[in-house]
């Protein structure tokens, strides 16, 4: 069996879109990074505004309420993913 392989060099085009390409997905790999360290911080701040501004017997209780909140909003996220794909 002989096979011919394709000698030809890529037309410049495809390689300047495929650096573009490459420049998109690393911008939005980033950005999703400081996303997710800016989501982590934002949510030990809240932990930390509610240790402050709550006597410390309801503490306990606006921590789950807080939670439920983030829980609730986490899964609709995920539905979205999921009911997109």
């Amino acid at each position: 069996m002989s096979e011919t392989l394709d000698m030809r060099p890529e037309p410049k085009g495809e390689k300047v879109s495929d650096m573009g390409e490459n420049f998109k997905k690393g911008i939005f790999l980033i950005s999703m990074l400081l996303l997710l360290v800016a989501t982590f911080q934002l949510y030990f701040s809240i932990e930390r505004i509610i240790e402050i501004w709550f006597e410390h017997q309801y503490i306990p209780i606006f921590r789950a309420v807080y939670n439920f909140l983030v829980l609730i909003a986490s899964l609709y996220i995920i539905r979205l993913y999921i009911v997109k794909r």
